[in-house]
């Protein structure tokens, strides 16, 4: 019938390109439609780490960098930025995502360790170093320019820590047992046996052997006006260092001191939540290990800290700050008996991920708006939190102090894709995180 109405064929002719053109504009808009709906969903596409870092580059070409501070500036920006905008294609691939330094802890399966600091056993010589140590802000700094790194091995009574820590001027004064030795050269450990992030261990020694061991409730930085210390603890440890060099000898050459010590399992397990004391087979830890340089002088024969000169801090994983008490930039090490297995497995990383990057978000929110919030889309997380590729959209419920006691939130009953996130002293009062949250503690 159209035909009797349209008798122009110049009118036709219109009337085909319209409708034509208007077909294909509609097919482009649900093919467009279809991809960015994939984008959106739990198959999201991979982003390469190092492309969105190319791209932030690019972004800031213009920008003008040319001094150090500003090429570090940028380096220190792409790599807070890099990983948080990465997408996730599926759940394989969370297990690995964003995972911090990790070490395999060998059972010493009947061999033996004498503890003399020297690390020539060969329960010693059959296992691997850890990564050499880094600044502790960042691996953007440049490399330290002494060299640390430990070894790790357990029984089914005692773990075993053993490092080396290079030093061109051996020196140490303090000798009572619990002295501040990070206001020195100190060499420290610090654990979490439960994966709680509660009652934590830290232990400290320099080169004179001295030993400085505590218990931390909570961090200081999460929970600042609760008595968290407890210098009653203790390891039951066995421990000796040997120097290569002479301390307090200024002159001479000294090349490194090594370090050993073994720790009951009873006495680290104390105050946790742990049933058996002894780890199981590929059970993870999390831990940190630290190193504080000074900066040295001589005067009338003696070496002395240059006046308010500040000491480098290195740490076996990045930090992001001077502060090793961030648990969750820790690393982590896990048990095994079977020295074939060379593969670092934690099925429950992607859960502990999750609360790490949800508490530092509700942190960031109540730094600047004097309170917490319930609503995630108000948060600064990364996106695979929002695109159920890795868990489910975390929940957040608040608790005022009144009313609850202190929350654990890496021992709440949770499945891999059930995660509640439950803050810690929380309260709809306006409040403030501590200013020094991110300085060395003291």
């Amino acid at each position: 019938m159209a035909g009797y109405f349209i008798v122009d064929v110049k009118t036709r002719k219109i009337v085909i390109v319209c409708v034509v053109v208007t077909v294909v504009l509609f097919i482009i808009g649900i093919i467009i439609g279809y991809f960015s709906g994939r984008g959106s969903s739990s198959t999201t596409v991979v982003t390469p780490e190092q492309s969105v870092a190319e791209a932030i580059k690019s972004s800031c070409s213009d920008v003008t960098i040319d001094t150090p501070s500003g090429k570090l500036f940028l380096d220190r920006y792409v790599e807070r930025h890099s990983e948080k905008n990465i997408c996730l294609k599926s759940p394989v691939d969370c297990w690995d995502f964003g995972l911090p330094r990790n070490y395999i802890a060998y059972h010493l399966n009947n061999k033996s360790i004498k503890i003399d600091g020297k690390l020539d056993d060969e329960a010693w010589n059959e296992v691997p170093w850890s990564e050499d140590f880094v600044d502790m802000r960042s691996t953007v700094y440049p490399k330290p320019y002494l060299n640390t790194k430990f070894k790790m091995r357990w029984d089914n009574d005692r773990m075993y820590v053993g490092a080396y820590i290079e030093e061109k001027n051996l020196w140490a004064t303090l000798d009572a047992h619990d002295s501040p030795i990070w206001k020195e050269n100190g060499f420290e450990l610090l654990m979490d046996v439960d994966g709680s992030m509660f009652n934590y261990k830290q232990i400290q020694i320099n080169v004179l052997g001295t030993m400085m061991d505590q218990m931390l409730y909570k961090s200081p930085w999460d929970a600042p006006n609760i008595t968290i210390r407890s210098k009653e603890w203790h390891p039951d440890a066995k421990k000796e260092v040997h120097a290569e060099g002479t301390i307090n000898t200024p002159g001479d050459e000294d090349k490194y001191w090594g370090v050993e010590m073994s720790f009951s399992f009873a006495n680290l397990a104390k105050n946790s939540q742990r049933v058996q004391p002894v780890p199981s087979e590929n059970e993870v830890w999390f831990l940190q290990f630290g190193r504080s340089e000074q900066n040295l002088t001589v005067v009338d024969g003696k070496y002395k800290k240059v006046p308010k000169s500040k000491p480098a801090w290195w740490s076996w994983g990045p930090c992001y700050a001077i502060n090793l008490h961030l648990q969750d930039r820790w690393g982590l090490v896990q048990f095994k008996k079977n020295m074939n297995d060379k593969k670092f497995r934690f099925g429950k990383w992607h859960i502990y991920k999750s609360l790490f990057d949800m508490m530092d978000a509700m942190k960031k929110y109540k730094a600047i708006n004097g309170k917490y919030t319930t609503a995630i889309e108000e948060l600064d997380v990364p996106p695979y939190l929002l695109s159920r590729t890795c868990v489910e959209i975390p929940k957040i419920k608040l608790f005022s102090r009144e009313n609850e006691t202190i929350f654990d939130v890496a021992t709440n009953p949770v499945s891999d894709f059930d995660v509640t996130v439950q803050s810690m002293f929380l309260s709809h009062k306006p409040a403030h995180i501590r200013s020094d949250r991110y300085v060395t503690f003291k």
